[in-house]
């Protein structure tokens, strides 16, 4: 378990499963997350947790509150290349916790972590072009723009514009 002031990161347990399914359910986040939405039963977010579980080239943790344990949302690692030092981000966070500082101590503690861990030194990601308020985060934690991927995902009927971002740690 990782831990800063207000937020820890820690592997998942049955009881965040509906907090989790919630997530995955919710159609306008996964769109911004750049999946296709789908239903997501407790038996398909635990499966995919359980898979999460089983890899060796990422990591997931849960983002849940110091104070009381509850989940926020997620962070993971996927795609880890330890020989070239690299990896791919994906953040999910509940709307409620935006604006409290959670995605900041968030990516602190991982960024930390792959490091001290796995030596990484870069971290990568993709984020809808127009997702401008994820761009202005993500600029604010050091990432720089790399280039657009045009019309590189097909999401509600049309094909749309990805950013891919990268930092050096």
């Amino acid at each position: 378990m990782l831990a800063s002031k207000n937020v820890v990161l820690r592997a998942w347990r049955e009881d965040d499963i509906a907090v989790l399914m919630r997530l995955r359910n919710d159609i306008s986040l996964q769109i911004q997350l750049m999946t296709q939405p789908r239903p997501n039963s407790r038996l398909r977010v635990s499966q995919w947790l359980k898979d999460w579980s089983e890899r060796t080239d990422g990591v997931f943790f849960v983002v849940a509150a110091a104070n009381d344990d509850h989940v926020l949302g997620y962070v993971q690692l996927a795609n880890m290349d330890v020989m070239h030092g690299r990896g791919e981000l994906g953040i999910c966070l509940d709307p409620a916790a935006h604006g409290q500082g959670v995605a900041d101590q968030t990516m602190e503690m991982l960024q930390n972590y792959v490091i001290q861990v796995f030596g990484l030194r870069k971290i990568l990601l993709h984020v809808l072009c127009s997702n401008l308020r994820a761009i202005a985060f993500y600029e604010k934690q050091g990432f720089g723009r790399v280039g657009v991927l045009r019309e590189h995902v097909f999401l509600q009927g049309d094909h749309v514009d990805v950013l891919l971002m990268e930092k050096l740690l």
